[in-house]
């Protein structure tokens, strides 16, 4: 395909500022010609990240119905991932949304089913599993230099506060709290690199002052492999910035033969307890005695799925690793964590999807009585 095509972006909130670079560096091939942004403060922003002719429209249904987009990627709340979605494809756009995918596994069904019956793809901005280092690991994994995995630690450490004045202060909105919102990151690679998840076990903390839903949690899970998993996250912590500090996120796995981890602002690293010739000459003799540096992409996750998204678009060879139909799971098993909290057990997945009961947010920022109500056009059964 000699021609660009041509996308447009709905919302430009702060994750547009890890999607627009990506878009920059594939102009050769793409072209983002219009974006729906609701908010006119975001304009200024908007022009000095797409350009300065870029076309700014209010309704991102303006968007939809411009028959030279061929492409949208949905940056909205997550709470109008399902029916800005269902309404592309509708459309007819291919969809390219951020994650999470959806609030419940239930609207992501919406989601799958829509976009199967207009025949468009669904495509989840699940980041990591396109950066080069969270990949390195991946390699490591599927090589089976491990032996046996019997163990995964996961967690995510941020300092966040959601005002009422903001869509991701409620449940409606997030979908639950920090679980739903970014520990779908570490739930997602658990997944990705190990395979499906048998059942969870959650606790959470709250404290209402900072958010409706969890600013604090931690999963336990058992993995249909039989390896354990721990995952935490904790939005109530600076450990992850400044001098003789944590990390953002890191990821640890251990097996019979070696193990490995990836830690933000150090790398992915291997140790291996046994290792063949194939391994020493690949990794060098260190690799027995200590936790050694890999090598591994220098490119950004929001990028590199940008990128194949793109060529997917273009009718080129794309590495789509997170279809709609890859994440579902990952929504999957936040809503059983949460589903743990509620009844105080542990949840044996798969769940039986329900549909969304709201908890009351505002009006004004997209609760039950807003405009977004569409026709799903669900099939019957």
């Amino acid at each position: 395909m000699a021609e660009k095509v041509k996308v447009g972006i709905l919302g430009a909130g702060g994750i547009f500022g890890a999607h627009m670079p990506g878009f920059s560096k594939v102009t050769d091939r793409c072209e983002v010609v219009v974006i729906a942004e609701a908010n006119p403060e975001r304009d200024e922003t908007i022009r000095r990240l797409a350009g300065p002719e870029v076309r700014i429209v209010r309704d991102y249904r303006e968007v939809l119905a411009m028959p030279e987009v061929q492409g949208v990627d949905i940056l909205l709340p997550h709470h109008m991932h399902m029916p800005a979605t269902i309404e592309a494809a509708q459309a007819g756009k291919q969809v390219l949304v951020e994650k999470v995918m959806a609030r419940n596994v239930w609207e992501c069904d919406r989601m799958i089913e829509a976009c199967e019956d207009a025949g468009v793809s669904l495509t989840i901005c699940h980041d990591r599993r396109y950066n080069g280092e969270w990949m390195a690991l991946k390699e490591i994994v599927d090589a089976g230099l491990l032996g046996d995995i019997f163990f995964w630690k996961l967690d995510h450490n941020q300092d966040v506060v959601m005002p009422p004045t903001s869509w991701a202060h409620y449940k409606d909105g997030l979908g639950g709290g920090c679980i739903m919102s970014c520990l779908t990151h570490q739930i997602d690679g658990l997944r990705w690199y190990g395979g499906e998840i048998a059942s969870v076990t959650c606790l959470t903390a709250v404290r209402p002052e900072r958010m409706e839903g969890e600013f604090a949690g931690i999963v336990a899970a058992k993995m249909r492999s039989g390896a354990l998993a721990e995952l935490s996250i904790n939005w109530w912590t600076r450990s992850n910035t400044g001098d003789n500090s944590l990390w953002y996120e890191m990821v640890q796995v251990c097996g019979t033969k070696g193990e490995a981890y990836r830690m933000s602002g150090r790398g992915t690293f291997l140790r291996l307890h046994e290792a063949d010739d194939a391994a020493i000459a690949k990794y060098g003799p260190a690799v027995k005695d200590g936790f050694v540096q890999v090598e591994s992409g220098a490119w950004g996750g929001h990028e590199r799925c940008i990128a194949e998204w793109v060529s997917l678009l273009r009718g080129e060879p794309a590495r789509i690793t997170t279809s709609g139909r890859d994440c579902r799971g990952t929504v999957e098993v936040a809503e059983a964590a949460y589903r743990s909290v509620d009844m105080g057990r542990t949840i044996t997945l798969p769940i039986t999807p329900h549909e969304w009961k709201p908890f009351g947010m505002p009006e004004h920022l997209g609760g039950i009585a807003s405009a977004y109500h569409i026709d799903m056009g669900r099939k019957k059964s």
